[in-house]
């Protein structure tokens, strides 16, 4: 039996053919960053305060975003306004630019308020000059605290909207709010500068555009999203337009009312949009905004109306998510999965013991020896009546008196019975005969009852072991497996800005670990995105892998991968080719990351050592994989090896090592196994244990031995069957094992089996399992 296998899941790699397709989405974001920072030089607010495009370079996370925003503002501030107002503002940006260029690979540069604070620093310092040539008056330093304000504010706020530039989220837990707020400020302030771009002088392009964002905003995210929306980007028009508020109210009462009728057709949503804006505009007149916005709020249902579906999808990347709620359906049949698991095992063990319990009488007693050997001699004698009637106490003293002796001896002698029993008797050799015959009897009722009492000991034990499983299900039902309505609103909106029309599924377990389900429509479509697991890990900003599901299962399976790895090699030796090797092993990994290693060595060789090893490593693996933990796990099986056997004899060895692979905690189990070898660096340690192989030990005597240790990255285990040291010294054993220089576990655990060959003959079958520990790649 040869095994070999990697538990790894690792992400998708990345090439140089990788970089090369990322060289594309870098020139166009560099061109997008420096379009937005053109436009935004332009936004103006306050008699010629213009801060958003220094912001906007402030916000790059990278030299080369930075530099294109630089640019873009630079060109932009040159074409906005006079040429002292436009050098101020470009100093302000290259001494931004530096600084992000100068600190991008500090920590310091990371954390979210440096840049911002900086921006705000330097304009301030910048601003300082003109406010002092004015004497400090009133207004010159109004405009200084809002120059300084909005510098660091929008430096802040566009940062964090475009945190998830080409579906790379990093965004913390909680953030979805905020994360929607600066995509409004900054689309808000790139209209600013647009609202001043009209044709024919009337029909503004910026207030065009915000009708139109407003309009897909209610139709998408409903009254409330509709109603922010139209209030953000109405302040920001009438801040454009100069003359009396009139947008904010229209956006906003527009936004809310359509919003009711979100649900219905596009063309029912744009009638109720375009009723409410003419109503506004009718109560308004007077306003110079007023022409315009009719012809606006036209231009903008008419495209509206033409957009298709899988844009509007895209767009809605910047709504808030809220959650399908199908991760608490999801995490509670996960629980119902385990429970199913656990019935399933229950069932295996209940099959494996129903025959062994019969029915019958178990008389013990001393007495029914005499008692039935008289039914058989006594009742045909013609001296019943004298000896069992008359002299009834002295035939009975006579049988107390023989019984000391025949149950010292385990039989009874004519000599045993009194002098005066024997002259009375005419039968005393058949009474004798007859005695013995149901001592016999007696002595195999004893046993029985013996093993009878052993049975309903463990039986017992396993009502114990049950109450603890179902326990620990119960607890899991009331709050182990939690879910996750943040993470799964982020994932829900990462797969919109990606055209996924998916539903999502996201909770934690009961140690904890992340699982996301993804599954829907066109969830097929996210496998054809290059490197989307990378994408998927940025989103919940923990490292993800994908593990198989079901074979009927239409979806994507998520797990938080482990920050450890382990590679595990099997190899043996029969005894004998032409028998069944006695020895099985197994190994497997459940979805809290841990490692499961099982070798059970079975009582004697072939076909019986095989069914009784085969049992163990079965039942076990049976109940790990449900969730039951190791510990009630090994009294089970030791419960099972009692009630199933028909005599004494049936057992088998048991090593079960439990790694937490996120952790390196371990834990190792033996029963009646040969020791365990563990090693850190050139170190072995030997591990050993005390207790009876499984299905020997009674109650107290039944619980394994029990060990902890540690298995880091560079660590490695070895178990092995008492075949490879047949009890011998195992010094040879340890130095093998701590001069072995390779990295594969199965070429350790074959040569050790070569080694052990010569010097313990084929007396017996020979099996090691070699583990590697090592951080994931």
């Amino acid at each position: 039996m040869n095994k070999l296998s990697e538990l790894r899941a690792t992400s998708p790699g990345r090439g140089t053919a990788a970089l090369t397709r990322m060289d594309r989405p870098l020139l166009v974001e560099c061109f997008v960053r420096f379009a937005m920072a053109f436009v935004l030089s332009g936004s103006q607010i306050f008699s010629g305060i213009a801060p958003f495009a220094v912001g906007f370079t402030a916000a790059a996370g990278s030299a080369s975003g930075s530099a294109a925003s630089l640019l873009g503002a630079v060109g932009g501030y040159l074409l906005s306004g006079s040429m002292f107002w436009a050098i101020k503002y470009i100093c302000i940006a290259v001494i931004v630019c530096t600084a992000v260029v100068v600190f991008r690979d500090t920590g310091v540069f990371h954390t979210a308020w440096f840049m911002p604070a900086f921006a705000a620093f330097v304009t301030l310092c910048v601003d300082i000059v003109p406010a002092f040539d004015d004497g400090w008056a009133l207004p010159a330093v109004a405009l200084l605290l809002s120059d300084t304000v909005l510098a660091g504010a929008s430096a802040y706020f566009y940062k964090t909207a475009l945190s998830p530039w080409s579906g790379r989220f990093n965004l913390e837990q909680g953030s979805e709010i905020v994360h929607t707020v600066s995509v409004l400020i900054l689309i808000s302030t790139l209209l600013l500068s647009l609202a001043q771009l009209k044709i024919l002088g009337v029909i503004s392009v910026g207030r065009t555009l915000a009708t139109l964002l407003v309009f897909l905003a209610a139709f998408k995210g409903g009254v409330g999203m509709g109603c922010a929306t139209g209030i953000s980007v109405g302040l920001a028009m009438d801040a454009a337009s100069g003359a009396a508020p009139m947008f904010c109210t229209a956006y906003g009462l527009a936004g809310m009312i359509s919003g009711i009728f979100s649900k219905r057709s596009k063309l029912v949503f744009a009638l109720s949009y375009v009723l409410v804006d003419a109503v506004v505009a009718a109560v308004s007149i007077g306003n110079a905004g007023v022409p315009g916005i009719l012809y606006e709020v036209f231009i903008a249902s008419v495209i509206f109306m033409v957009l298709p579906p899988s844009f509007m999808s895209r767009l809605s990347v910047l709504l808030p998510g809220t959650g399908s709620g199908f991760g608490i359906i999801r995490a509670r049949e996960y629980t119902k999965g385990r429970v199913d698991q656990t019935a399933l095992a229950f069932k295996d063990l209940y099959e494996t013991v129903k025959t062994a319990v019969g029915e019958g009488v178990n008389d013990g007693d001393v007495a029914t020896v005499f008692d039935r050997a008289a039914d058989v001699v006594c009742l045909s004698c013609t001296k019943t009546a004298k000896c069992w009637h008359h002299d009834y106490q002295q035939t009975v003293d006579a049988m107390n008196n023989a019984t000391a002796a025949m149950m010292g001896r385990g039989s009874l002698l004519e000599d045993d019975l009194p002098e005066y029993f024997r002259r009375s008797c005419i039968n005393v050799g058949e009474f004798t005969k007859a005695a013995n015959q149901e001592l016999k009897a007696l002595l195999y009722r004893r046993q029985y009852k013996k093993r009878l009492r052993e049975n309903q000991s463990a039986a017992f034990n396993q009502y114990a072991d049950i109450s603890a499983i179902l326990k620990g299900i119960s607890d899991e039902l009331g709050g182990g497996s939690s879910f996750e309505p943040e993470l799964e609103s982020r994932l829900r909106k990462y797969l919109r800005s990606v055209n996924v029309q998916a539903e999502t599924a996201v909770f934690r377990d009961r140690s904890g670990r992340l699982h996301g389900e993804i599954f829907g429509a066109n969830f097929g479509a996210l496998k054809k995105i290059p490197d989307y697991l990378d994408r998927l890990s940025a989103v919940f900003n923990v490292r993800l892998c994908t593990v198989d599901g079901p074979p009927e299962s239409d979806r994507i399976f998520l797990l938080e991968a482990e920050p450890l790895a382990a590679s595990v090699g099997i190899c043996s030796k029969k005894k004998n080719e032409k028998e069944q090797s006695g020895d099985k092993g197994a190994y497997f990994k459940t979805d809290e990351g841990i490692l499961y290693v099982v070798l059970s060595d079975g009582m004697g060789t072939g076909d019986q050592a095989a069914r009784y090893s085969g049992d163990a490593v079965r039942i076990l693996e049976r109940f790990l994989r449900s969730g039951v933990a190791p510990e009630t796990a090994v009294r089970l099986l030791n419960d099972l090896m009692l009630l199933k056997n028909e005599d004494d004899t049936g057992c088998a060895t048991v090593d079960l090592v439990c790694i937490n692979l996120f952790t390196g905690s371990a834990r190792m189990f033996k029963y009646g196994a040969a020791p365990s070898y563990l090693r850190h660096g050139s170190t072995v340690r030997r591990m050993k244990g005390k207790s009876l192989a499984a299905g020997l030990g009674v109650p107290p005597h039944d619980a394994p031995d029990q060990l902890k240790m540690e298995l880091k990255a560079g660590s490695a285990a070895v178990i092995v069957s008492d075949g490879v040291t047949a009890g011998l010294e195992d010094d040879w054993l340890c130095e093998h094992i701590a001069k072995y220089e390779g990295k594969e576990p199965r070429e350790l655990a074959a040569s050790i089996i070569e080694a052990a060959s010569p010097k313990v003959g084929a007396e017996d079958d020979m099996t090691v399992i070699a583990i590697f520990v090592t951080e994931r790649e």
